[in-house]
């Protein structure tokens, strides 16, 4: 009973936030990066809160379809170019937004750990996954630091609207380039650093791509690919190093 009365709660806001449009959904990571873009005064750190709300109200946020104007997210699926039976981790899983699609890509012989920090969110997600009797997700929840993955088990590891958020990035990088296969992909979708972007986090907050790629480069990682076609957000593809420091030729797309 409790989780329909969760769904049903969170399906009557979503139906709120579809016509009313003050807010834009920022990520769907175990933390809320939604802004309220109106004539309001308030300071960034009001418009960036980290528990603001009851959690049918931010799971309504995350998973607002008018989200999917600007994520595209359908589209980031496709370029990932995933197999079927590949193995995915959803770093920062949250509700599901991309959880479920990467699941769907995988099919059946692949499998996916939602990986996340929020007790409240996942208990969500399971509730999700049961309804539409997905069962190649394994949801996980893992401490702020650590995510908790078997060495060298991953086809590819997907960040996204997260990696700014972790505090120790250089030691949480080198946990996920461990956890790749020798042929595996970190995924990192991030904000662009730059002014006139109407969603994502304060300036003070996002990282630029420059700032990305070293980090990278700092723990094993080359980056193999860039892609383009989000209007607010860098797609940065990497692979762990076998050789020397030195990068393979970046594709751009």
């Amino acid at each position: 009973m409790r989780s329909e009365r969760l769904q049903s709660k969170v399906q009557s806001l979503k139906s709120k936030f579809k016509k009313r449009q003050p807010w834009k959904i920022l990520s769907s990571s175990g933390i809320l990066l939604a802004l309220w873009l109106s004539s309001s005064v308030a300071s960034v750190e009001e418009q960036h809160p980290h528990h603001p709300m009851p959690l049918e109200q931010y799971i309504a946020l995350l998973e607002d379809p008018k989200r999917d104007e600007w994520q595209k997210p359908d589209a980031v699926i496709q370029a990932l170019n995933l197999k079927e039976g590949q193995v995915v981790a959803d770093i920062g899983a949250g509700s599901g937004y991309f959880t479920l699609r990467l699941a769907r890509m995988v099919g059946q012989k692949g499998r996916v750990f939602a990986v996340d920090i929020d007790e409240g969110m996942l208990s969500y997600l399971h509730q999700r996954l049961d309804k539409e009797k997905i069962q190649n997700v394994q949801v996980m929840q893992v401490p702020p630091h650590d995510p908790l993955l078997i060495d060298g088990s991953l086809d590819v590891a997907f960040v996204c609207n997260t990696y700014h958020h972790l505090e120790d990035r250089e030691v949480y990088l080198r946990k996920l380039r461990k956890a790749l296969k020798a042929d595996g992909r970190l995924v990192i979708v991030d904000f662009y650093k730059k002014d006139g972007i109407p969603v994502g986090p304060p300036m003070s907050m996002r990282l630029g791509e420059e700032t990305v790629k070293k980090e990278l480069q700092e723990a094993g990682l080359k980056i193999t690919e860039k892609l383009t076609f989000l209007p607010y957000q860098y797609i940065l593809i990497a692979e762990p190093m076998t050789g020397g420091p030195a990068a393979s030729p970046v594709t751009q797309r």
